[in-house]
């Protein structure tokens, strides 16, 4: 586990939580679920600096009908543009009993210069639209 906020006293029931596992092709799986409405979005970046601008995001939502998970790159505090190459695989994205789920799969180092290398350590940002 990566990241957890408001978590109760068991550690079940969290707002938002984060994972990762580095799988042995140096893929790495990550997993992000937040407690969201239906129309909601949940997602996670990746920066060197603790704030948004210059951030790798990774943003998804589920209605129950539909679902995406796009890459995208954050130049400023705002909505971030979709990333011109899209570096995730084994992509989906799900929402269960409020619980809006993403989960996917990105290279630790995509060559993309819109995509921040996991090769040393970086600072993750949380981010839900609750």
């Amino acid at each position: 586990m990566i990241g957890t906020v408001g978590c109760d006293d068991s550690g079940q029931s969290c707002t938002y939580t984060a994972s990762y596992v580095v799988e042995p092709d140096d893929t790495i799986t990550f997993t992000v679920s937040a407690m969201t409405s239906a129309t909601s979005w949940v997602g996670i970046g990746i920066s060197d600096n603790r704030i948004m601008p210059d951030s790798d995001i990774v943003l998804g939502a589920a209605d129950g009908t539909n679902s995406f998970i796009q890459d995208r790159f954050a130049t400023i505090r705002d909505t971030p543009p979709v990333d011109d190459s899209q570096d995730i695989t084994s992509a989906s994205a799900s929402r269960v009993d409020g619980v809006t789920t993403i989960t996917f799969n990105r290279p630790r180092d995509s060559g993309d210069s819109n995509d921040i290398s996991l090769d040393v350590c970086r600072f993750f940002l949380f981010a839900f639209d609750g």
